[in-house]
């Protein structure tokens, strides 16, 4: 299944038409939040991770 990306809508706007308030605060925060996770992950480990699973081969249906 393929996910229709034609609709050009923000996250903003899908938030807005689901009732969910959205402030110019809260999306300050939302960045900072995703900024300090991104600091905190460790990419060369997920990297060798990620290449470790796919290296395995794939389960028995």
């Amino acid at each position: 299944m393929e996910q229709d990306t034609s609709a050009q809508r923000s996250m903003t706007e899908v938030l807005a038409e689901l009732g969910v308030p959205v402030t110019a605060e809260g999306k300050a925060r939302a960045s900072e939040r995703l900024r300090d996770a991104d600091a905190r992950r460790d990419h060369a480990e997920r990297a060798a991770f990620l290449a470790e699973i796919r290296r395995r081969p794939a389960p028995a249906a």
